[in-house]
């Protein structure tokens, strides 16, 4: 008899416990972590709902984000009806990661001169989906002129570039609570970054009981 034999055998069912043990994956224990909130200032610009409302959603927005644009159409209307009953008011924060945004963002603080802040943001946004290159001037001027603005105190706050602060402190401070994309909302402080839908609905839904 072969003495190898043993030896053989051995190694072949040590080779196939081996393949079974690499190709089984292993399960890591996922264990679920509370909430984290942060301190969150509202910001300069007025919110869209109640500011007395007991649950405030702050949106760190870029005008030439598609998924921003994408909340503004998805998003926004099922937030409807807790902004009516008083329960949600929506605040947004400027977060420039594309340089030809700055312009569109300083517009929308423009037109906030005269109560239109809301009104421009959902022009504007909408503009963007339709493929209009939002950031020149004269498309900005016309969406100005759709919404009955001074055309001469919109232009000249164009040129003076009025709210480069404010759109940088926006900038700071988010970068400080580690925004890293756009959109990124935070609920009463809870951080929820991309157009996460269901997170954002979900966490008013636990907020609001």
């Amino acid at each position: 008899m072969n003495n190898n034999i043993p030896l053989l055998a051995g190694l072949i069912i040590f080779l196939a416990l081996s393949a079974l043990f690499l190709s089984t994956p292993i399960k890591q224990k996922i264990t679920s972590q509370p909430f984290q909130t942060q301190e969150i200032e509202v910001g300069t610009l007025p919110p869209l709902g109640n500011p007395q409302a007991p649950i405030k959603i702050v949106e760190f927005a870029d005008f030439l984000c598609p998924y921003c644009a994408l909340a503004v159409f998805e998003l926004y209307p099922q937030l409807e009806p807790f902004i009516n009953e008083g329960k949600v008011a929506v605040y947004f924060r400027d977060f420039v990661v594309h340089n030809e945004a700055s312009i569109v963002h300083n517009a929308a603080r423009c037109a906030n001169e005269e109560n239109k802040f809301w009104e421009f943001n959902k022009e504007a946004f909408k503009e963007f989906l339709n493929r209009k290159e939002i950031y020149k001037k004269e498309v900005l001027i016309d969406l100005a002129k759709s919404l009955g603005l001074n055309i001469d105190e919109f232009k000249k706050c164009l040129e003076e570039n009025r709210y480069e602060n404010e759109i940088q402190k926006d900038f700071n401070d988010a970068i400080k609570l580690g925004v890293k994309g756009t959109p990124t909302f935070f609920v009463n402080g809870r951080k929820i970054e991309g157009l996460d839908i269901n997170g954002v609905l979900s966490t008013i839904k636990s907020l609001a009981k």
